[in-house]
């Protein structure tokens, strides 16, 4: 944001910026910053002002009064993504509007707050909030843009799960293979050394029992 003044010698430089974020607590990492400086400096650590504002903070009123739907709606999502109790209900509220919205724009919408809202609350209760809009493609009878990107996320997130099995049934494997080896290295040296099949078997067992112990921490 830039505000115009006459006389200015740096006219192109900006003269605030204003950040907005979504946090439990209200955040302003300058003043932690300008905490180390001498007071003379504090509110000279940037050239220009800057204004931080919580989401949290904007009242439900505004983002419903708010004519752009998905600004509404995004603000939002963000409010009530540390509170589940209570994000449905708000949500729903865009619900008419939500509703008039061309299917595109609908469908993006969605992807969006489904995309943003995956850090911070479990993927069933991501589908009921969904299913509480309908989703667009039930709606105009056709997959839409944000179907299809919802089931790309969830196919590369089911193929990195099933990489991630792979990966440890075949390091599991490997150490089976190492331990079945090493048993068998065990038993032809105890046998060399001329210990009783008895001994054999017992030094075996705690063998196996420690191997285990620490294959269990």
């Amino acid at each position: 944001m830039k505000i115009h003044q006459e006389n200015r010698v740096f006219d192109g430089l900006p003269t605030m910026a204003i950040i907005f974020y979504n946090g439990r607590e209200n955040w302003n990492p300058l003043k932690n910053l300008e905490d180390g400086y001498p007071e003379f400096f504090h509110g000279r650590v940037l050239p220009f002002a800057c204004s931080f504002v919580n989401m949290a903070d904007i009242p439900d009123s505004d983002c419903l009064a708010c004519e752009d739907i998905a600004t509404g709606m995004g603000i939002t999502a963000m409010k009530y993504a540390f509170n589940k109790d209570n994000l449905r209900s708000k949500l729903l509220q865009f619900k008419e509007s939500f509703q008039k919205l061309p299917a595109n724009e609908g469908s993006t919408l969605l992807g969006k707050i489904n995309v943003y809202l995956k850090e911070y609350i479990d993927e069933d209760y991501l589908k009921e909030l969904e299913m509480a809009f309908k989703s667009v493609g039930q709606k105009y009878g056709f997959v839409s843009a944000g179907d299809v990107f919802r089931k790309r996320l969830a196919d590369a997130h089911a193929e990195t799960q099933k990489k991630v099995a792979q990966a440890r049934a075949e390091a599991h494997q490997e150490i089976e293979d190492k331990l079945a080896q090493n048993k068998a290295d065990t038993e032809a040296v105890l046998r060399e050394i001329g210990l009783s099949e008895d001994k054999i078997v017992e030094v075996q067992t705690r063998l196996e029992a420690l191997q285990q112990s620490r294959l269990a921490k």
